[in-house]
């Protein structure tokens, strides 16, 4: 009796993926069609309905398109594909005109102190210093996220300013940002150093120890979309727990160093518009596969709900069909599929 109850639970669990597959390739659903009459009415009822609807969607989206062929407009720029819900992103173009040597400390009750903002390095074949390219980076970075549906807010948007590392993770904190991304470029002794890296909060860092999965998932995202495209800096990935910018935060945290400015060749990719737009693109893609894993559409879990349903239903077939509907429908609408 005991292999039977098995081999039954066994047999269940392969025709509920089985049927559950073609319930999804279905408009109504195949399952559907064992319900009463009156369900399958209801089906048609709001299939006419729809079917209504479109055609009258139809006919607005064929007015709108003919007014705009009347405007005779040259240059389309085609649809963003944006985010399905609001998730902010807090960029900070890294250092200043004029740097503040005073200190601060490192983290929240922390003894030790550094620097409040540094003047950051300088392009050795450009002579641009790293506070006019890293602004120039974020602008970019902005345009790019906000026709992907982001909203974006800058730490600073002119290089006449004056804020500390401290005050600009606070500015993150402030708004409650879903990711807080620190843009700067690197600077090396040695003149062959190149390639994108991102720093991250160590995983032993003790003020950043909530935010340290969700960082970590960002920076791992985001080195995998860049290098694809762009040279990445030896294993590309660093842990840092010495950062004010990173102690001060509450929310995840990402430090992107896009380049070597210490590297002529590199320093003049940089300043190269075509260069970094492409490098830019590539690290907004990157910040919208992390938003996308940390607001999925639950695909998944509708999939778990109505596979767990269709068992329950396929095994309760066996004492009891109208049970069997019953459990259906209501993983039906539970899982929302």
């Amino acid at each position: 009796m005991k292999r039977l109850s098995i081999f039954v639970v066994i047999i269940a669990c392969i025709i509920s993926f089985i049927v559950l597959r073609l319930d999804s390739q279905t408009e109504i659903g195949i399952i559907n069609s064992l319900s009463s009459n009156k369900v399958e009415k209801n089906v048609r009822e709001k299939s006419m309905v729809a079917t209504e609807l479109t055609e009258e969607q139809e006919e607005r989206e064929n007015t709108v398109m003919i007014e705009k062929r009347s405007e005779e407009k040259t240059d389309e720029t085609p649809p963003a594909t944006e985010i399905t819900e609001p998730f902010l992103v807090v960029i900070d173009p890294g250092h200043q005109a004029k740097a503040n040597l005073e200190q601060e400390p490192i983290g929240p009750d922390a003894r030790e102190t550094k620097y409040k903002v540094t003047g950051g390095t300088t392009g050795v074949a450009t002579g641009k210093p790293e506070y006019v390219l890293a602004l120039e980076a974020a602008h970019l970075l902005k345009a790019q996220l906000e026709k992907k549906g982001f909203q974006v807010i800058l730490t600073r948007s002119s290089h006449d300013v004056d804020i500390s590392n401290r005050e600009r993770a606070e500015i993150a904190n402030k708004h409650e940002a879903d990711l807080f991304v620190r843009l700067h470029a690197d600077g090396s002794e040695s003149a062959e150093m190149n390639g994108f890296s991102v720093l991250v909060p160590g995983k032993d860092n003790p003020y950043t120890v909530a935010i340290y999965d969700d960082s970590y998932m960002a920076a791992q995202t985001v080195l995998s979309l860049m290098s694809k495209e762009v040279k990445i800096y030896q294993n590309g990935l660093y842990f840092r727990n010495d950062l004010s910018g990173f102690n001060w935060s509450k929310v995840p945290v990402i430090l992107t160093e896009i380049g070597f400015m210490t590297n002529p060749e590199e320093d003049k990719k940089l300043s190269n518009e075509d260069y970094l737009t492409h490098l830019i693109k590539q690290l907004a893609a990157g910040i919208e596969a992390y938003a996308k894993t940390k607001h999925g559409d639950g695909s998944h879990v509708s999939f778990a709900f109505s596979t767990i349903g269709l068992v329950f239903c396929f095994s309760s077939c066996l004492f009891n069909s109208h049970c069997s509907l019953f459990l259906y429908i209501f993983y039906k609408k539970v899982a929302g599929i």
